[in-house]
């Protein structure tokens, strides 16, 4: 009998063992690991015309937080260039959340330019992060954005 018992509690444990779901990773756009400089967008399959918006998700990888920089440069094509850029972080690489203050706003851009905001993140926990290129205005544009990350 107590063999009986002892059987059912191990066969009761290796099915709770196997039935944990795992966590899949979400196929991001890009990676950074550990110090990273990066640039994405910024091909001309990447231009961007008047209302357009492009997202693209980095998968952070390695064993630090860490400190990142983004800058965004616009290649003006023609007419007048705006838009937002917004970054958002995630837990899973499905549900988005942004803070207040971290975006880039750009506006009445008629040349290519090096926006002066950048959007500084200390301590970056998070394996995922969006950004999000939110284009107004009447223009064509190929938007590149610089990442630059470093251990914290």
């Amino acid at each position: 009998m107590k063999n009986l018992l002892f059987m059912i509690a191990f066969l009761i444990g290796i099915v709770s063992i196997n039935a944990q779901t795992v966590v899949t990773e979400v196929t991001p756009d890009g990676y950074i690991t550990e110090p990273s400089y990066v640039y994405i967008f910024g091909s001309t399959s990447d231009t961007l015309t008047n209302g357009d918006t492009t997202t693209y998700v980095m998968r952070v990888q390695g064993l630090d937080a860490l400190d990142f920089n983004i800058k965004a440069y616009v290649d003006r094509v023609s007419g007048t260039a705006g838009g937002t850029v917004i970054l958002s972080q995630s837990i899973d690489g499905v549900t988005y959340q942004s803070e207040l203050g971290d975006t880039i706003t750009l506006s009445g851009i008629t040349s290519d330019v090096m926006d002066t905001e950048t959007i500084s993140k200390s301590g970056f926990n998070y394996p995922y992060f969006k950004i999000e290129w939110i284009q107004t205005g009447t223009t064509v544009t190929v938007p590149k954005l610089f990442i630059y990350g470093k251990k914290d």
